[in-house]
């Protein structure tokens, strides 16, 4: 929409009338062309290993400049399949990964920005330049002898010039990264080329500084799949994001068995969240839009009543806001709750570690988990239920 303000912006300079005859030209166009875009069958599913183990790659340099810090290293694995569409259609992959409570930051990753072309080699040019210089003259009697006497002489001189030289073939970047967010976060841009795929397995590698007695922690991945749109006309083409997820990873260092074992149980917990969520959409769905008034209503919204489990969801794992809702005002059916209260005390759990710091608790249930009861933490780490 940005492209088509500007073409009308230029209209407007030369005459009202036919920047209005444009605008609606370009408005009609945009709204039958652009939606029909996604409609193309365009889809990707991504996965990511939702528990990673981290080994510790301190140098002695950075360990005597950084006595009460160390640096650890994640291998994380992404995985995306294409289930409807060509790869051809996708634009490109983007992966972001952020730590929420900004208690890691990032000063190693991989693969960097990467340059690639579909020509094998340098590109080669030949320009010649040819000269020809001639004198020619004929000489004949004037008189029509039985014998005709003739001359004739030719003197001429050629130049041939010829320059060759090599240039570097054209580039695009087939993969691009860098951090965001102070450090605290970094993203992965990956497009295709001839000798690169996009979908299948990609290995992502981070490595991040964290306080010398860290054993835990986590991070939030989201992952974009995005194409370019086509219109009517070139400058109405933009970039749609066709499929996106998100996901959480759970971090531990290598060989700490309580480390793993509190990592394994904020997996379990976020599954069976994720589960109880969707087995309970109807009754989510009630508890937002209880008469036909406010379906209606929601329809209007930008059909908020479908997405309200997956909005539900976001809230609690994410800490995302709930569209015209608060979710610290919903009441949470009964098996919805218990299974946020179990995920918010495993998360608790987990980022205890961070520090070094054991929650008191042991791998299995604890006493809050037990009781039924949530703990004390800010909304922005566990939403309270009623």
């Amino acid at each position: 929409m940005d492209r088509v303000c500007a073409i009308v912006a230029s209209f407007q300079a030369r005459s009202p009338r036919v920047a209005f005859l444009v605008a609606m030209l370009l408005g009609f166009t945009a709204s039958i062309v652009m939606p029909s875009v996604p409609a193309a069958g365009l889809e990707v599913s991504f996965d990511v290993t939702p528990s990673v183990a981290c080994r510790d790659v301190t140098t002695d340099e950075f360990a005597k400049a950084n006595p009460d810090e160390r640096l650890v290293e994640a291998r994380i694995e992404v995985s995306s399949l294409l289930r409807g569409g060509k790869e051809e259609a996708l634009l490109e992959y983007f992966y972001r990964f952020d730590s929420p409570r900004r208690t890691l930051r990032i000063v190693e990753y991989s693969p960097q920005t990467t340059l690639a072309s579909d020509m094998a080699g340098n590109v080669t040019i030949e320009n010649k330049q040819e000269a020809t210089r001639g004198l020619g003259m004929t000489v004949a009697a004037p008189l029509d002898w039985p014998v005709k006497f003739g001359t004739s002489g030719e003197l001429g001189a050629k130049t041939l010039a010829s320059t060759r030289y090599e240039l570097v073939p054209p580039m695009i970047a087939a993969a691009a990264s860098g951090t965001l967010d102070r450090g605290h976060s970094v993203y992965f841009k990956l497009r295709s080329s001839r000798s690169t795929s996009l979908e299948g397995a990609k290995s992502f590698t981070l490595v991040f500084r964290a306080d010398a007695s860290w054993r835990a922690d986590y991070v939030h991945l989201t992952c974009t799949a995005s194409r370019a749109a086509k219109g009517l006309f070139g400058p109405l083409d933009e970039q749609t994001v066709c499929s996106r997820e998100r996901f959480v990873v759970a971090l531990y260092v290598q060989g700490d068995a309580a480390a793993k074992a509190a990592a394994e149980r904020l997996v379990r917990a976020e599954s069976e969240l994720l589960k109880t969520i969707s087995v309970n959409r109807r009754a989510l769905e009630k508890r937002f839009h209880p008469t036909l008034v406010h379906r209606f209503g929601a329809l209007f919204d930008g059909g908020a009543s479908v997405a309200v489990p997956d909005n539900v969801a976001d809230a609690v794992v994410y800490g995302a806001k709930i569209p015209d809702e608060d979710i610290l005002d919903v009441r949470l059916p009964a098996d919805v709750r218990q299974a946020v209260v179990r995920y918010t005390v495993a998360r608790r759990a987990l980022s205890s570690l961070r520090d070094g710091k054991a929650s008191g608790e042991t791998p299995g249930e604890g006493p809050a988990e037990a009781s039924g009861e949530a703990s004390t933490e800010t909304p922005a780490e566990m939403p309270k239920v009623q």
